[in-house]
């Protein structure tokens, strides 16, 4: 019995070595990863704050797309592309999509693509 627990004695240079490999690469991902989420977060909420804007239905969808990029530069996410909102107006409707795509590198030529979806239907009262 003495003589199993005197081989267990822990784990050897190469089991720590993949363990900190392992530490480093996910926390290589967290430090790519979070800001793509905070910029996110401020492009779903601006969107949500479509909600609460009074008599946005009537206003023109070019009125609409610049009061959102107006809401993103003061959020400092203004990395949005052109084509990214849409904006879809009939009769008592309106219906804004955000969709976008954010690709950074991770490391070589290995990249990280995160992709993102925000709708919202507002209807007139």
């Amino acid at each position: 019995m003495n003589s199993l627990l005197a081989k267990q004695r822990g784990m050897t240079g190469l089991g720590w070595l993949t363990v900190l490999a392992l530490i480093g690469f996910f926390s290589l991902m967290i430090l790519k990863l979070a800001p793509i989420y905070l910029d996110h977060y401020s492009v779903a909420s601006t969107v949500r704050s479509l909600e609460k804007e009074p008599l946005i239905t009537k206003k023109s969808p070019a009125q609409i797309r610049t009061m959102i990029k107006k809401r993103l530069n003061m959020n400092y996410a203004s990395d949005l592309p052109k084509d990214a909102i849409k904006i879809k107006k009939t009769p008592g409707v309106l219906k804004v999509d955000v969709n976008y795509e954010v690709k950074k590198p991770l490391f070589g030529n290995i990249e990280l693509l995160v992709t993102f979806e925000e709708h919202i239907e507002l209807v007139a009262h």
